[in-house]
């Protein structure tokens, strides 16, 4: 491995896990950001460009060809695992195993409730038409002192009150009369 100046994953911005098209775009954007042309008059900018864009180029030619990268990252791994410390996390560890858990007891029961029927229009919107009108006969009833009204609109909150808390447990009852758990 000729890279003296760090990982050329880090110098190209990029991670072990990507494709080589996002290594090929982070190469071209970091060439574009930092070509020497770009570094201005000062020689010592000049110096400094040409050896950003030396590291550029070096992490580029090892990471844009398949083969040279896979060398680069067993010769990685190789120098991970050699200059590990026993007492610390392993290089290789890997803390989130996306396949399938065969004794997860959960899996067994991953099957969703209900007969998958939709719940009425009315049972949705009834609760919430209610208070409306609850709300609206006690404004009105409050604006025009008419006692009935506010009675009314008092009843009415109260209605819709219970409505908004029975309609979850008919959904419940009506999905438990069809036989399903």
């Amino acid at each position: 491995m000729s890279d003296q100046s760090g990982d050329h994953y880090d110098v190209l911005g990029v991670s072990p896990g990507d494709d080589q098209a996002v290594v090929r775009r982070a190469y071209v954007e970091l060439a574009r950001r930092h070509h020497p042309d770009l570094a201005g008059d000062s020689s010592q900018a000049q110096r400094e460009a040409e050896r950003r864009m030396q590291r550029i180029n070096e992490a580029w030619a090892v990471l844009g060809d398949t083969t040279r990268r896979q060398r680069y990252d067993s010769e990685l791994a190789a120098r991970r695992l050699r200059d590990w410390t026993p007492g610390t996390v392993s290089p290789g560890f890997a803390p989130l195993d996306a396949s399938d858990d065969p004794d997860d007891p959960a899996a067994d029961y991953d099957v969703p409730y209900g007969d998958g029927s939709p719940v009425p229009r009315s049972l949705q919107l009834g609760p919430v038409a209610v208070v409306v009108a609850a709300v609206l006969a006690l404004g009105a009833g409050t604006l025009l002192g008419f006692g009935p009204l506010i009675a009314l609109g008092v009843v009415g909150l109260v209605g819709g009150a219970l409505a908004f808390a029975a309609a979850p447990i008919y959904a419940v009852l009506r999905s438990s009369r069809s036989g399903v758990d």
